[in-house]
C-alpha cells in the first residue's frame, strides 16, 4: 500500500482521473466486417514445462497503471509459471491503440473496458465470453453486484470480471466550515432535495462563493440525478430517450431552477468543481464516491470537509447507477485461462479494498468490499452507501445500437445550451429529447 501523499497546491492543479469510457471508445479503426473473437472453452493445452507463460494486460497510465504494477510480484508468487507484464497507455489512446492492436493481431492478453465499451470490444475481437473459463474454474460471481455483472454480459454471457465501481452521483461532498460559520445545519442522510436548495442559496455570495456546484452532463451523471425524481435517461433496452417524461422533466427543473432561480449555481457545467470546491469557494458539490480516498490524501486544507449520500428525492427516491470498469479477456490471448486468473487477481476483496488506500480509485464492485471495516475507518461514506443501498446500485443503460458517444456527445451539447440560458427550458428539454431519439433511431454501427 502506497503512502504518498498529495500537497493541496499540486492537488489543485491535477487533473481529473475519471475518463468516460465513451471518450476512449472514440476513433478506434474498424475491424474486418464479420471478423469474431474465438469462443473460450477453458481446455487449453498447458505451457510447455519449463517455458513461462508471458501474458500482457493493457491498463490505464496512471494511478490505476502504478496500482497494478505494484501487484505484479504478488501475482507471479502465486501464479508460478506466469510472467505479467503492464502495458501503460494514456487514458485517451487506449482503445484506438487497443483496436489498432486487435486488428493486427498484436493485441495482448488483458484489456480494460468500461460499461459502455463491451459491444464495441466484442465486434472488434478485444473480448471473448468467460462463461465456460468460470465453470470450469468453480469462480464465484455471485460476490459482485447484479447490476455490474449485467453491463458486462452480452448475449447472456459474462465477458469482463469487475474491478473497480461506484454507485454513481450519489454523494454530497461538503465544506463543514462553510456551514458552521453560517450557522447552518450541515447536511444528513435525512436531507431532502428541498433541505439542499435551502441551505445551497443561504451558502451563495456571488461571485465570491457559490452554495452548490452540479454535474450537469455526461451519462455517469444524469441518471441519477434523473432518477432520483423517479425519470431516466433511457429505457432499459437502449432504445428511447426518457429525456422528455415528467419526472424526468421535474428532475432537469430543478436543476435549471438551481441556476436561475436559486442563483446557487453558476453554471450547472460542472467545470472544475472540484478544484472550486478544494478551493473553499464551494458549499456543497455533487459526484462519485471517488474523490474520498483522494481528500483523504490532501494534507494541508484550509477547512473541514465532510461528505453524505445525496439527499432523497420528492418520493423519497434516492436515485444511482452502477458505473465502473472491468477486465476482459482478448481473442488474440493464447492463453486465456491464465488470463483470466489475471482478471480474478485484480478482482478479489483484498484488491478491492487495498487500491483504494493506494490511490487507484473506488472500491471494488463486490458487496464485501464497501461493507468492510478498513474502508469504513477511512471514511463512513462507504458504508452508510451500502445500508443506503442493499440491493446495490442500479443498472446501466447504453443505446442498443451502440452510438453511446453519440448520443452522449448530443445529449452533452445540448444541455449546455439549456443550462446556459440560450434556450427556455420547455423547448429546451424537448430538443433534447428529440435529438437524442435521433441517434437512438439510427442504424447500429
Amino acid at each position: 500500500m502506497t503512502d504518498s501523499r498529495l500537497s493541496r497546491r499540486n492537488f489543485l492543479l491535477g487533473t481529473s482521473a475519471v475518463i468516460s469510457g465513451a471518450l476512449l471508445a472514440a476513433c478506434g479503426p474498424t475491424a474486418p466486417q464479420g471478423s469474431t473473437a474465438p469462443a473460450a472453452t477453458g481446455g487449453e493445452a498447458p505451457a510447455p514445462s519449463g517455458e513461462d507463460v508471458e501474458l500482457i494486460f493493457h491498463s490505464r497510465l496512471g494511478s490505476h497503471a502504478d496500482w497494478h504494477k505494484q501487484r505484479v510480484p504478488l501475482f507471479e508468487e502465486q501464479h508460478p509459471g506466469v510472467k505479467l507484464a503492464i502495458d501503460e497507455i494514456p487514458g485517451e489512446e487506449m482503445y484506438p491503440k487497443v483496436y489498432a492492436m486487435a486488428a493486427s493481431g498484436t493485441v495482448g492478453d488483458v484489456v480494460w473496458t468500461y460499461l459502455n465499451n463491451p459491444p464495441e470490444h466484442k465486434t472488434r475481437g478485444v473480448m471473448i465470453p468467460l462463461d465456460d473459463i468460470i465453470a470450469a474454474k468453480g469462480y464465484d460471481t455471485s460476490v459482485f453486484w447484479p447490476s455490474l455483472l449485467e453491463a458486462l454480459s452480452l448475449d447472456g454471457q459474462l465477458h469482463a470480471i469487475p474491478n473497480h465501481a461506484h454507485y454513481g452521483t450519489i454523494v454530497l461532498y461538503y465544506n463543514k466550515t462553510m456551514f458552521e460559520n453560517a450557522g447552518i445545519d450541515v447536511p444528513t442522510p435525512d436531507w431532502t432535495y428541498e433541505d439542499m436548495t435551502a441551505a445551497a442559496q443561504e451558502l451563495t455570495n456571488a461571485p465570491e462563493t457559490w452554495g452548490i456546484r452540479l454535474s450537469g452532463g455526461g451519462q455517469e451523471h444524469i441518471p441519477s440525478y434523473l432518477r432520483t425524481f423517479g425519470g431516466d435517461l433511457l429505457s432499459p433496452d437502449g432504445t428511447r430517450s426518457l429525456l422528455a417524461e415528467p419526472n424526468s422533466r421535474q428532475a432537469l427543473q430543478w436543476m435549471y431552477d438551481m441556476r436561475f432561480t436559486a442563483e446557487a449555481d453558476p453554471c450547472i457545467c460542472g467545470t472544475d468543481t472540484r478544484e472550486n470546491f478544494v478551493a473553499g469557494n464551494v458549499g456543497m458539490f455533487n459526484t462519485t464516491p471517488g474523490l474520498i480516498a483522494e481528500f483523504g490524501r490532501v494534507p494541508d486544507w484550509s477547512f473541514e470537509w465532510d461528505a453524505t449520500v445525496f439527499p432523497q428525492g420528492p418520493d423519497g427516491m434516492r436515485g444511482s447507477q452502477v458505473s465502473g470498469a472491468g477486465f476482459c479477456v482478448t481473442g488474440n490471448s493464447a492463453n486465456p485461462n491464465e488470463a483470466f486468473d489475471v482478471t480474478a487477481f485484480y478482482a478479489t476483496q483484498e484488491d478491492g479494498i487495498e487500491h483504494v488506500f493506494g490511490g487507484a480509485g473506488s472500491p471494488g464492485g463486490r458487496f464485501d468490499c464497501w461493507e468492510s471495516d478498513q474502508l469504513a475507518e477511512m471514511h463512513g461514506i462507504f458504508r452508510q452507501i451500502s445500508e443506503t443501498y442493499p440491493e446495490g446500485p442500479e443498472p446501466w443503460y447504453r443505446p442498443a445500437n451502440g452510438r453511446t458517444s453519440e448520443f452522449v456527445d448530443t445529449m452533452n451539447n445540448n444541455l449546455q445550451l439549456l443550462w446556459a440560458g440560450e434556450i427556455g427550458f420547455d423547448e429546451g428539454v424537448e430538443l433534447v429529447h428529440e435529438l437524442c431519439q435521433e441517434v437512438l433511431d439510427n442504424d447500429p454501427i
